[in-house]
């Protein structure tokens, strides 16, 4: 059975950004003023989160956030249409475990296929990968005002 992801493409209430979180999909809220808020569970509460810096991390499309307790967070944000808060608490797809390939001539053609496709398809992942590094700098720009005044 497919379920049905058209929730996806409502908007998002003002302020929250969905994200991933540790592979999970999470919500931030950032109200105006020193309030940040996250919800990491489909019905649950929304949880008080003293961020006390927003960084970029390594790849651009990924912000690092230092919490009071000197934790660390790395979060990515997805694009509106990729995640709504009904997904909140569930693990965020991806290839799954994948057996090795055999030592077979149909293992080979299935290889030679696989890195074309590939070679084919880095342009499109480089755009979205621009586009992602766009609203994470957003994102940032949205957090830098609320960052140390919750604690």
């Amino acid at each position: 059975m497919v379920r049905d992801l058209a929730y996806r493409r409502n908007q998002w209430p003002a302020g929250v950004a969905m994200v991933q979180i540790d592979r999970r999909f999470a919500a931030l809220r950032v109200r105006s003023g020193p309030s940040v808020e996250w919800r990491r569970t489909k019905e649950g509460p929304w949880e008080p989160l003293s961020v006390v810096s927003v960084g970029r991390a390594w790849r651009p499309w990924v912000l690092t956030l230092e919490l009071a307790d000197g934790a660390t967070l790395r979060v990515r944000p997805f694009r509106p249409g990729e995640a709504g808060l009904p997904d909140c608490g569930d693990r965020v797809g991806g290839i799954g475990d994948s057996q090795q390939l055999g030592n077979d001539p149909i293992s080979a053609v299935v290889a030679v296929v696989a890195i074309a496709f590939y070679v084919l398809a880095a342009p499109f992942f480089v755009v979205a990968n621009i586009k992602r590094a766009r609203v994470a700098r957003a994102l940032r720009a949205q957090l830098d005002p609320s960052v140390g005044a919750a604690g």
